[in-house]
């Protein structure tokens, strides 16, 4: 018999989005010193996008002076910026490509609205996959009503497109 899924074990890729840290505010608040916590507790590292990480950069006025909360986290070794995807790998661009007709779709927007950031988070999950095709990544992302959401790609949900 196969063992059940662990979360925390070392094939689990965590992808975070925006929206988690964001919701986890400054170094100072008690929900960024609990997922802190929480990753080096569990020895896990948050991978972010390139794109994540640009949106996050933007609010050093309310930060920690000197230091906004994801390069602390950066610099603490608990998040880590992944590389720009490569849109030259056919997988990675379809994929991408889907994801976006997806979220259009199911928010009745048109595809030129969809934020990129949310394109990437399957796209590096992709290229996780690819890379190694023993990781399991999880995506990590807050959904509108501002409830914590972490699935496999291949959980079904209403707003990642399934990866086989």
């Amino acid at each position: 018999m196969s063992e059940p899924f662990n979360p925390l074990q070392n094939s689990v890729t965590w992808i975070a989005d925006t929206g988690l840290f964001i919701a986890c505010g400054r170094q100072q608040n008690n929900k960024y010193t609990a997922l802190e916590r929480f990753a080096q507790r569990n020895d896990l590292t948050f991978v972010i996008p390139q794109r994540v990480y640009d949106e996050l950069g933007g609010a050093p006025r309310r930060s920690t002076p000197g230091q906004t909360p994801i390069n602390s986290a950066i610099d603490a070794g608990w998040v880590t910026v992944a590389d720009e995807p490569d849109y030259t790998n056919g997988t990675v661009s379809r994929v991408m490509d889907d994801v976006r007709s997806y979220i259009a779709r199911s928010s009745n927007r048109s595809e030129d609205r969809i934020e990129k950031a949310d394109t990437v988070l399957a796209a590096a999950a992709v290229e996780w996959l690819e890379d190694d095709s023993r990781h399991a990544p999880r995506l990590v992302r807050l959904d509108h009503a501002g409830r914590r959401r972490d699935r496999g790609l291949d959980a079904p949900r209403e707003d990642v497109v399934a990866v086989h």
